[in-house]
């Protein structure tokens, strides 16, 4: 029965076949010499062990990085977005101090999502990320985006309403085409909101004296991005108000 729900459904070994597979899997596979065997399960059970312990090594570490996570400032920023304790180690890893980057799209190259746009004329126009950037945060900003729009989060709604506007419904294959460019779009507007927040909480932190205690940093919030998708932006820094110059009278 094993055999024959491994066949799958192609069916392309009947199953006269698999019964001879079984017959001679008996007499030639494995070793009848008793050192031999012994041999064998000596070194099977220090594999084991060793697997064992570094599974619990690996345990220890993650919950450590949970813990450093969830008391980090920037920590505390990403996992407000949605993202994972292990994936924000990584990226706050990878980062570094979020000054190293002074805008959302030199960070966007760096995690290598950044489009690039090649024209010529009117026969060629297509789009692609960048071949520059790091592969680790590539496939680490995959990872991130699709587990975010399998939630019911703010970034799945924008996910689902770009697919039904910009990916054509393919009839022979009863799926949508073209999501992987809509990930693209919404890892690109989770980069910048990751930028906006990191940056603020560093411009904060850099005007507090050393002895005093700082605010709580500004979290994502999926109310504000509720109201920015529905048209009613509102930026995260309150813009200056304008010179106005006074012309005196003579």
């Amino acid at each position: 029965m094993a055999l024959q729900e491994a066949r799958g459904y192609t069916r392309t070994l009947p199953d006269s076949k698999l019964l001879e597979l079984q017959r001679l899997a008996v007499g030639s596979i494995g070793t009848k010499d008793v050192i031999r065997q012994r041999g064998l399960v000596l070194e099977q059970g220090q594999l084991i062990k060793e697997l064992r312990l570094l599974q619990e090594h690996v345990g220890q570490l993650e919950s450590e990085i949970k813990t450093i996570v969830d008391q980090a400032r920037e920590g505390k920023i990403l996992l407000s977005m949605g993202i994972g304790p292990i994936q924000a180690a990584t990226i706050i890893a990878a980062i570094g101090s979020i000054l190293n980057f002074p805008n959302a799209g030199t960070l966007k190259s760096y995690f290598g999502w950044a489009p690039m746009r090649e024209q010529t004329g009117t026969t060629f126009d297509r789009s692609h990320l960048t071949s520059r950037g790091s592969r680790t945060m590539r496939q680490m900003m995959f990872l991130i985006v699709a587990s975010v729009t399998r939630q019911e989060t703010e970034w799945a709604y924008l996910y689902k309403r770009l697919v039904q506007a910009k990916c054509p419904y393919d009839e022979h294959t009863g799926e949508r085409k073209g999501k992987l460019r809509v990930m693209g779009r919404v890892a690109g507007q989770m980069i910048e909101t990751m930028y906006a927040l990191l940056k603020i909480d560093a411009e904060i932190l850099s005007k507090i004296p050393p002895d005093q205690e700082p605010p709580p940093p500004i979290l994502y919030d999926p109310a504000l991005h509720r109201r920015h998708r529905e048209g009613h932006y509102q930026p995260l820094k309150s813009s200056p108000h304008p010179s106005i110059i006074m012309l005196q009278p003579k």
